[in-house]
C-alpha cells in the first residue's frame, strides 16, 4: 500500500503538473484565437521544479525500506510533491520582480 500511495501520488501530480503546464503555455482563454497557436514561454520553469521534487521523492523513499516509513512521511514528502507545483509559479514570477527585473 505505502508503494502505491508514493508512486501513485508521483503519477497523479505529474498529471497535473502537465496538465496546468500545457494549459498556461497555450496562452489564457483570453488571447486564444480561433485558428492560431500562442506559446507563453513564461511556464517553462513549472516542469522542471516539478522534476526536481518529483526526483527528491522518489530517491527519500528508495533510500529507506518501506517497513521503516511511516504514513506521517508520506503524506508530508507527497504534500511537499504539490506544493512544487506554486513553487514553479513564486520562482517564475515574484522572485525576478524583487530583482527589479522588468518584461
Amino acid at each position: 500500500m505505502k508503494p502505491f500511495l508514493v508512486i501513485g501520488n508521483i503519477v497523479l501530480s505529474g498529471l497535473f503538473a502537465l496538465w496546468v503546464f500545457y494549459y498556461f503555455v497555450n496562452g489564457p482563454l483570453v488571447k486564444r484565437r480561433t485558428h492560431t497557436s500562442i506559446v507563453e514561454p513564461d511556464f517553462f520553469l513549472l516542469l522542471p521544479i516539478w522534476g526536481i521534487g518529483a526526483y527528491l521523492v522518489w530517491r527519500y523513499f528508495s533510500k529507506r525500506e518501506w517497513d521503516s516509513v511511516t504514513y506521517v512521511d508520506i503524506v508530508l514528502t507527497n504534500v511537499t510533491l504539490w506544493l512544487t507545483i506554486p513553487l514553479g509559479f513564486y520562482i517564475q514570477y515574484v522572485c525576478p520582480l524583487i530583482g527589479g527585473i522588468d518584461e
